[in-house]
């Protein structure tokens, strides 16, 4: 009924959003006729329970201004105790939008140049490679996806009749007990994960697996498997820059942020399988850890903590088991187990995206519950032996044997270079001599064409602490001059790979 409101918008600050929830559509339609009599400002918006899409909407608009910081929930009568799940669910997820912008900028803040740069290193690649969505459907037998974590160790994976994903971190622990992968999933942008390929050249010649490369992964990491890349894309913000990739058809489709490259091994492990008669089994997707280890046996962290251990310093990792972050968590098989929140929130995470699929199974023993019917290793050896054993005889690997469309690719690739070129030195030349600069569009003010030269081209500030917003301040342009000349040696080094003329390209 409204009451209340008079006194809300006198103690509200200026900078409040106010938004209204109704959980009963008769109660709503009332409300509506009381705030167009009281509300002429049009201060309050006001949602039914048939609405969450579009408040989920609004929420992530007013997030992405970088003006809010959090949700305040106020009842104004007794009656959310006629909803309380409903309303409490909705306070939750609100706050939850807002928090998760501003962890997403901290993302930005540490790795926004990198994910942009190793972007315009990668853009090259595509015209020799192909993308997931030209293999969708392809994978017709059981699939294993092996993640890293300790129940990796007592999975025993079939040596023929599946198809098997490794994380690449995962990758070395395979090897080790002599099964070559199918595919591996690379998504880290640092040099660290270098060591998940060290001493696998030998194993990885011949017939390598497939590479599925995050479009802002470690662009050196393709090398180690030629011909054999497949690259997919995570929109790791909302920028135009990156819906213009996508317009051009540079970039095919993007795929949510999944920030773990567990979570994106088994999404890619989803569309790879011809349809969901086919199982997908995964395993070493813990994220947990028991005392004294973190990871399963052959991976780079075991081999770097045994190849460096001392009596004072030994391989076994307590320190990870007893640190200020850790915390004691339950194991799917009732032991007890370790975690941290950034890993209980992939947990969380891959139970929002993956509950529910339809032949999607869990063979790990232990580790967090990741809302997935449990199977046992048998049931991958089962259906695995029954490939071997059917009619089928085609390889089931899938390859890059596909034509891609490289021609177009390349050109296309190479018009975005050369437009974002002419852009930065358009730039760079209107920040250093502002009105007497040649390129100066007397037909708006240089505040509003610095204005339209930025808004198109987030990766200038995206990693910015107020990178959230375009700006005209000085102390902002004076950041933008200095990433102009970075990027536009990003775009030169990319240019030189195209014509096979760079260092990467001389190194073959």
């Amino acid at each position: 009924m409204c009451y209340g409101l008079e006194e809300l918008f006198a103690a509200a600050d200026n900078g409040a959003d106010i938004i209204a929830l109704e959980a009963d559509d008769s109660l709503c339609a009332v409300a509506r006729d009381r705030l167009a009599a009281q509300d002429k400002e049009g201060r309050v918006r006001l949602f039914s329970a048939r609405d969450l899409d579009a408040l989920d909407t609004h929420l992530r608009r007013l997030a992405s201004t970088g003006k809010y910081r959090r949700v305040l929930r106020l009842d104004f009568s007794a009656g959310t105790a006629l909803a309380p799940a409903f309303y409490a669910q909705v306070a939750a997820a609100a706050q939850e939008i807002i928090a998760a912008f501003w962890k997403n900028q901290v993302t930005l803040l540490r790795m926004g140049r990198l994910f942009a740069k190793n972007i315009f290193q990668n853009l090259p690649r595509l015209s020799g490679s192909m993308q997931l969505d030209q293999l969708e459907g392809s994978v017709p037998c059981p699939i294993l996806v092996c993640g890293a974590g300790e129940s990796l160790d007592k999975t025993q994976v079939p040596a023929s009749g599946s198809f098997i994903i490794a994380v690449d971190a995962a990758l070395p622990a395979l090897l080790a007990r002599g099964i070559l992968p199918d595919a591996v999933v690379s998504l880290e942008s640092q040099a660290v994960i270098q060591k998940a390929y060290i001493g696998a050249a030998s194993a990885l010649k011949g017939s390598p697996p497939l590479l599925f490369a995050d479009i802002t992964s470690r662009p050196s990491v393709p090398r180690s498997f030629p011909n054999r890349t497949v690259f997919f894309a995570s929109k790791y913000a909302e920028a135009s820059y990156l819906d213009r990739l996508a317009g051009k058809g540079i970039i095919h489709d993007y795929i949510a942020p999944l920030g773990s490259v567990g979570l994106a091994a088994v999404y890619i492990a989803l569309r790879l399988r011809k349809d969901e008669g086919v199982p997908v089994f995964v395993t070493g997707l813990d994220f947990s850890y028991s005392a004294g280890r973190t990871h399963a046996s052959g991976v780079p962290h075991d081999i770097q903590r045994k190849a460096s251990s001392t009596r004072m310093s030994p391989a076994e990792n307590y320190g990870a088991a007893f640190g200020p972050a850790s915390m004691p968590v339950k194991s799917k098989d009732g032991s007890r187990m370790i975690s941290i929140k950034s890993m209980t929130g992939y947990a969380e995470e891959f139970r929002q995206f993956f509950s529910g699929k339809k032949n999607l199974l869990d063979i790990g023993q232990t580790g967090l519950d990741l809302g997935l019917a449990q199977a046992k290793d048998e049931s991958l050896l089962e259906a695995a032996a029954g490939i071997n054993k059917g009619k089928a005889t085609e390889d089931h690997r899938a390859t890059s044997s596909q034509e891609d469309s490289t021609k177009q690719t390349k050109e296309a690739v190479a018009t975005f270079l050369s437009e974002e070129k002419t852009a930065l030195l358009t730039l760079k030349d209107l920040l250093m001599h502002g009105d007497a600069s040649g390129h100066r569009d007397r037909s708006m003010s240089l505040n509003e064409q610095l204005y339209a030269l930025l808004a198109g081209r987030e990766y200038l500030y995206l990693h910015f602490p107020d990178g959230y917003r375009v700006s005209t301040d000085t102390a902002f342009l004076k950041r933008v001059r200095a990433e102009a000349d970075f990027f536009l040696k990003q775009i030169g080094l990319a240019e030189s790979l195209m014509a096979g003329t760079g260092e990467e390209a001389k190194r073959g």
